[in-house]
């Protein structure tokens, strides 16, 4: 325990199992004066230093003499844990240079071919260099311990940082999928498949690049879906995919698929497939085959984005992205065009069907807009004209009214938005109930978030309504057409 040990103690200890050097510590000893100290005292200098971290502070603690180094790499934390292996931050004892260093649970080291299969997989990874993919750098054995070393990446795996997020932005959670695309493509171009794609195989570093570890289970046995339904552990989603839709165990298509799972969880924020840990439900073909429409649990989506991610969870592989790189340069054209025009441009599951801004005789209906920001205006203009509407805009409301003194069917509906011009566009709405030429002209005012106050001065009618931002296009459009259709 610490209270029994000294600082002289924990001092040999370290020394012993190589984590400090002699000369540190003649450092440590020389600021503190005297080896006449308390052990919280030294130990507190030697974290503070990092000559120590707290992981191996514990480990010194239960005068553990093994654990501290793999080969030439110094461990200094444990940064996760799984079924088959443990993963450390360690460095370099001789450049300093960081890696992970992955390392075969005992446990799993004592089961005959498990080794061979860790290292196997490792070697298969090494092969593999690409941006989108954790480099592996070394693969070895030493005694009974089997470690790979890779590079050390700054960041979470998808799968905490989903617990923390919850869903994603399309366009983030594109982007996170367009990565792992491009990790999958240049392996597929390589002949290697991943064969145990979830969320927390993709590791999201620090500037939110999606990284793939743990490639190399294709081709390394015990996962025939024809003959003993996935013996190894980690592929057998895979080998139940594989066996409801009798295609071979390193079918590309099969990584799509689970690509498109991950992207449907990350687009709606829920799991494409039930997720337990009953063998018997894992390799159920139902999972696979009743998954929920996205567009049913997320609307709002844009539609490009829901016809890909189906696409890429199609149960029929003929049906899917056959490679990789399909689905990637499907995503990144998506993408391009989200972003240069705005989810508004290509419609959402909930705005399909026909045009709204026709009316009964298939003419389009006019909305006047009166809004003072440019960038405000052209996204009204680009809303609305994609609904079929016919789309006037100005900026002054004055302007407004001696457009109707000059035609009283100058707008089948008016959008009014307080945001830039203020409370004169509260007066306007009011004025608008009282003109003969725009009494009965179905008007939506649209306050900004800062002006939810002036909602008591507006006078409301049937065909008079408000809105406040932030408020979803839908629900503007829908405002729109309901006042549109109790006025008709």
């Amino acid at each position: 325990m610490a209270t029994e040990l000294t600082a002289e103690k924990l001092a040999q200890r370290a020394l012993d199992v190589g984590i400090v050097s002699e000369a540190e510590l003649r450092s440590v000893w020389g600021e503190l004066g005297t080896r006449n100290v308390e052990y919280e005292q030294f130990k507190q200098l030697m974290v503070r230093h990092g000559l120590i971290t707290n992981f191996q502070l514990e480990r010194l603690l239960q005068n553990f003499r093994t654990g501290f180094f793999y080969g030439d790499y110094k461990v200094l934390y444990l940064v996760g844990a799984g079924t088959f292996a443990r993963v450390y931050r360690a460095t370099h004892r001789v450049t300093n240079e960081l890696f992970a260093v992955k390392v075969l649970r005992k446990s799993k080291s004592e089961i005959p071919g498990e080794a061979d299969l860790f290292r196997r997989e490792g070697e298969l990874g090494m092969k593999l260099k690409h941006p989108n993919i954790v480099a592996i750098h070394e693969v070895a054995t030493i005694g009974k311990s089997h470690y790979m070393v890779m590079d050390f990446v700054e960041g979470h795996n998808l799968r905490d940082f989903f617990k923390v997020r919850g869903k994603f932005d399309p366009l983030e959670a594109s982007r996170i999928t367009a990565g792992m695309l491009a990790g999958l493509n240049y392996a597929f171009q390589q002949g290697v498949t991943h064969r145990d794609l979830k969320m927390s195989n993709v590791i999201l570093s620090s500037d939110g690049e999606a990284k793939l570890v743990d490639f190399g289970l294709a081709g390394l046995g015990g996962n025939d879906p024809g003959e003993n339904d996935g013996a190894n552990p980690r592929a057998i989603d895979y080998a139940g995919l594989e066996r409801a839709t009798n295609v071979r165990k390193d079918d590309p298509r099969s990584d799509i698929f689970f690509s498109g799972c991950i992207y449907y969880q990350l687009l709606s924020g829920k799991p494409a497939i039930a997720e337990t840990r009953d063998r018997v439900q894992r390799l159920d073909k139902t999972r696979f085959k009743e998954i929920k429409p996205l567009a049913s649990i997320a609307p709002d989506l844009p539609l490009p984005l829901i016809r890909i991610c189906n696409k890429a969870i199609e149960f029929d592989p003929d049906r899917r992205f056959q490679t990789p790189g399909e689905m990637l340069s499907d995503i990144m054209l998506t993408m391009k065009r989200l972003s240069e025009q705005g989810p508004e441009a290509t419609g959402t599951a909930a705005d399909a069907g026909p045009l709204e801004g026709h009316d009964a005789n298939g003419e389009p209906r006019k909305v006047m807009v009166v809004e003072a920001d440019t960038k405000m205006q052209d996204l009204f203009r680009e809303l609305f004209k994609k609904r079929g509407y016919r789309v006037l805009v100005t900026s002054d409301p004055e302007r407004l009214f001696q457009r109707f003194y000059e035609n009283n069917k100058t707008a089948d509906v008016l959008l009014l938005s307080s945001g830039h011009l203020g409370f004169p566009v509260v007066e306007a709405f009011n004025r608008l109930g009282t003109e003969p030429s725009t009494k009965t002209v179905p008007v939506v005012l649209l306050l900004a978030e800062n002006h939810g106050e002036w909602a008591e001065q507006a006078k409301l009618d049937s065909h008079r309504t408000i809105l406040q931002m932030p408020v979803k296009s839908r629900q503007l459009r829908q405002a729109i057409l309901n006042l549109i259709n109790h006025s008709e």
